[in-house]
């Protein structure tokens, strides 16, 4: 898709290496999420298709806040043993039930998460295992649907902002400021930028930067806190 630059206002805008330390998963792993490529298996040539809508067209290096927000939930079901399979299965019934290219982040797979696998579990003929199925569903009720609590939603239902650390955490990735960058939500500073700050020669105090920023200690306590879950994952 092609896109001026008045298109790109508010969605967001992540390389793959940010989006990838942001959500926890290498580049090269987000990057066989998000492109298409050609492949060779036994002689016969085959397309890998994205597992999600591309705003910005594949051939774009840079990701917007709901494919962010999409590829997270991906990231959170690979890492619980869901298979690429079940999980392309259940956001195209999702994509046609909620009628969104961005399925996993809207409010409504919030509540019929659990019913979109439960649904392609009982479809006749269906190859999936049922074993992989019932394990979709159980990581969905377990472990995705309190992500749905770090998200804020718009009227139309998708996630307009999201609070990694819960809404009490002061951070705040909202494509509206500093292109979705992670921020201390109250200042708008960066995390990233007071992170390195800390970080600078042979370390600094949170007290010092936060006086330099001329911010709470907080913000600076958030911002590490924030910054080092991401280096830890």
């Amino acid at each position: 898709m092609h896109t001026d630059e008045r298109s790109l206002v508010g969605v967001g805008l992540y390389s793959f290496p940010d989006a990838a330390h942001i959500i926890g998963t290498d580049a090269r792993t987000l990057r066989q999420w998000a492109k298409s490529y050609h492949y060779r298996a036994r002689g016969v040539e085959y397309i890998h298709r994205p597992v999600i809508t591309r705003y910005l067209g594949d051939a774009e290096n840079a990701l917007t806040f709901l494919e962010l927000i999409e590829l997270l939930f991906v990231r959170v079901f690979r890492s619980e043993g869901v298979s690429m399979q079940v999980i392309r299965k259940a956001a195209d019934a999702a994509a046609r039930r909620f009628d969104t290219p961005y399925p996993f982040a809207v409010r409504r797979f919030d509540t019929d998460g659990k019913n979109i696998f439960a649904t392609l579990a009982a479809e006749p003929g269906d190859v999936l295992v049922a074993e992989d199925l019932a394990r979709g569903q159980y990581v969905f009720q377990e472990v995705v649907r309190p992500y749905f609590r770090k998200l804020d939603y718009g009227d139309n239902a998708e996630a307009l902002k999201f609070w990694p650390l819960d809404h009490d955490g002061r951070i705040v990735l909202d494509p509206q400021r500093q292109f979705g960058a992670p921020i201390d939500a109250p200042t708008g500073i960066q995390t990233r930028t007071l992170y390195n700050a800390v970080m600078a020669g042979d370390g600094q105090s949170h007290d010092d930067v936060a006086q330099w920023f001329d911010i709470p200690r907080a913000a600076v306590d958030a911002a590490v806190a924030y910054e080092q879950s991401l280096l830890a994952a």
